[in-house]
């Protein structure tokens, strides 16, 4: 038994460098994965999903070359693209000045439009008009300088009211006019007036007042490994209070198995050669005998 639980704490460790290994390749960053640290892509605070973003959840981070590589939320409506329970990719992304880097779901491409001074946003033409309106002007997708809106946004239907003056207003006083995407955390939303808000980056995060530039991006997420990220926020004491409960408690049963099954696997072997070793003394006897 103690051979066996000697192998499995071989085992185990080697088999972990052999997938961080392949997962880099298909990654092409490092390092290839990240840890959720806050509750911001969960769709519940009480439970945790399979296939979204819970707190605790390491997940993969692809590299990014460029805007094209990147499916927002309003281009998902149009193709089906859709990925962790909603249209859309998920990007991870951080610039100078940023305390960490932000995993957000990528919501809508502005194209600056240096001629007429506001912003384009050619894809919104790919989607129903009832998921969009622009209050207070003429309904185009071309040169707008006021409020977008995008309705019914995620799982909760909310409304993303997109403030384009302010931001602009920021560009325009930094020096800096240029478009990009705009961001939101699947679970940043508030209930105003009994309709569901969202707080979307560039107007809730101090330090991110414009669309996200090309280099900003670190990457996508791709894959999921539920749970195991909850190991680093213990350490580090940055466990947010209102992490599901079902997380630590499939954290525990999945360690528990990850120890357990190489060691079941090498004793349910040994067991079988012993049975084959006394078969075949059984037989040599048997054979004997007849002699």
């Amino acid at each position: 038994m103690l051979v066996s639980t000697i192998k499995a704490f071989i085992i185990a460790p080697a088999i972990f460098l052999l997938v961080i290994g392949a997962i880099f390749l298909y990654s092409g960053i490092w390092p290839p994965m990240v840890v959720v640290e806050s509750e911001s892509m969960q769709h519940s605070d009480d439970t945790s999903f399979i296939g979204v973003i819970d707190t605790g959840d390491i997940v993969v981070v692809k590299k990014v070359d460029s805007y094209q590589d990147v499916t927002t939320y309003v281009e998902g409506l149009a193709n089906g693209h859709s990925t962790y329970g909603a249209p859309g990719d998920v990007i991870i992304y951080h610039r100078e000045g940023m305390p960490k880097p932000i995993i957000h779901r990528a919501m809508v491409m502005l194209e600056y439009n240096f001629t007429g001074g506001g912003f384009d946003v050619p894809t919104l033409a790919d989607i129903p008009d009832e998921l969009w309106s622009v209050p207070g002007g003429e309904k185009v997708w071309w040169n707008l300088k006021e409020v977008l809106v995008l309705h019914d946004v995620g799982h909760v239907n909310a409304r993303l009211e997109i403030d384009l003056s302010t931001m602009l207003s920021y560009m325009f006083s930094n020096g800096r006019l240029h478009g990009g995407i705009i961001t939101l955390g699947d679970n940043n939303w508030e209930m105003v007036d009994g309709v569901p808000v969202a707080r979307y980056d560039q107007r809730w995060l101090t330090s991110m007042r414009e669309p996200v530039m090309e280099e900003w991006i670190v990457g996508k997420a791709r894959g999921e490994l539920p749970w195991f990220g909850l190991l680093k926020l213990w350490a580090t004491g940055t466990m947010p209070d209102d992490t599901p409960a079902n997380c630590q408690r499939n954290l525990v049963i999945s360690l528990g198995a990850l120890i357990l099954i190489p060691i079941v696997i090498d004793v349910g072997s040994n067991v079988m050669r012993r049975r084959g070793i006394e078969l075949d003394l059984k037989g040599l006897r048997n054979r004997r005998d007849k002699k």
